[in-house]
């Protein structure tokens, strides 16, 4: 991993911390060719959406409410995002990895999921592995310790 690979993994790990989930906090930034941030994205509610303790501590109203952080950054990009790389605090799930494909951002940075993530997201991740296969997006594992 380059250095700038690593600054902009910091970043979305302190973009994370943006997030008001109580359990999950993840972080997204999105770089074009030149190393110039186009977006950034956490995972929290819609705009204007209450997000007050009885939604964000029900997990299953949460989870169908919740906007990813890799949707956000694709959502606030000001304009195309084709060739950039998003940088993940979290592998993206199924969804993330179909909508990462279809707006054209060709290679993600993202840490291994933790045993625990890769139990509970399994079948997620192995569609998301598969389609960033098929649709040629280049995946690359960080190492956390960097």
């Amino acid at each position: 991993m380059s250095k700038w690979d690593r600054r902009f993994f910091h970043m979305a790990l302190l973009v994370a911390k943006w997030s008001k989930d109580p359990s999950t906090t993840v972080g997204a930034v999105i770089v074009d060719q030149h190393n110039r941030v186009v977006s950034i994205g956490f995972n929290g509610l819609p705009r204007s959406v209450c997000d007050d303790d009885t939604i964000i501590n029900n997990r299953d109203e949460k989870l169908r409410c919740t906007i990813h952080a890799e949707e956000n950054a694709i959502l606030f990009a000001r304009g195309a995002v084709d060739g950039c790389t998003i940088y993940t605090t979290h592998t993206p799930c199924a969804g993330c990895a179909a909508k990462i494909i279809q707006c054209g951002i060709v290679r993600v940075v993202s840490p291994r999921p933790s045993i625990d993530f890769a139990t509970r997201w399994k079948e997620h991740l192995r569609s998301a592995t598969r389609m960033f296969i098929e649709a040629n997006v280049q995946h690359d594992y960080i190492e956390l310790c960097e």
